[in-house]
């Protein structure tokens, strides 16, 4: 399971950079984010489950978030990750219900990455603004590089170390949580089955017009389909 962890938080540090730093590939999206470590932990199943649950929950507080809104790349991967690692190395077959807790933790992760991400951010800015140019061309240049491939190079490292210490602790605990509470496993599969509704149903509340309305029912369709697939 170590290599698996270690593995997955390089990922994330790759997609924070596409997420925080990059071109916005939107390959950090929960969604896309099930496919990669799903592929990873052979949880494939799973790791959808749990990314298109995540997807739809932080659609539906995006607007309302704004800036403050999760680290969806952390929540995402510590979420998607745990249930899957949980599920490889139990070898339970209560998939909804182990999908569930991995949901549960990939929130909180969210939350806790993204006060993790706004300190290294304001440390990362103070250093930014201290550069001073150069007083040739070329040294400007050289040392504009330099800044911003370090710039990027933070945005990686504290995604990246987020993961590495909330992957495991969500492993250890989804794995005592659904251990213990067993007899409670058909609840857990209600919530969640019925939370991407409240996301969906929040979704289209909030952003109901005709123009957006065809996007998200392309949007869930190319899902489905997805999923289907897999």
């Amino acid at each position: 399971m170590i290599s698996d962890v270690v593995l997955i938080s390089v990922v994330a540090g790759l997609l924070a950079l596409d997420d925080r730093a990059g071109w916005q590939s939107l390959l950090g999206e929960p969604v896309f984010v099930g496919l990669i470590v799903g592929a990873i932990t052979h949880q494939m199943a799973a790791a959808m489950m749990a990314g298109v649950a995540l997807q739809l929950v932080w659609f539906s507080i995006a607007a309302a978030r704004g800036t403050r809104r999760p680290n969806t790349v952390v929540g995402g991967v510590v979420g998607i990750g745990a249930a899957c690692l949980v599920l490889k190395t139990t070898g339970d077959t209560r998939v909804g219900f182990v999908v569930a807790a991995g949901v549960f933790f990939g929130l909180l992760a969210g939350e806790a990455g993204a006060v993790v991400s706004r300190a290294g951010g304001e440390i990362r800015e103070r250093w930014l603004v201290g550069f001073r140019l150069p007083g040739t061309p070329e040294a400007a240049t050289r040392d504009l590089l330099a800044r911003v491939v370090a710039s990027a190079a933070i945005v990686a490292l504290v995604n990246a170390a987020s993961v590495l210490v909330m992957l495991p602790v969500a492993v250890g605990l989804g794995d005592a949580l659904t251990g213990r509470l067993g007899g409670v496993s058909a609840g857990a599969e209600l919530w969640l089955n019925t939370l991407p509704a409240v996301a969906a149903v929040t979704v289209f509340t909030a952003f109901g017009n005709r123009a957006l309305g065809r996007y998200a029912a392309l949007g869930l369709l190319v899902t489905l389909g997805v999923v289907w697939l897999l």
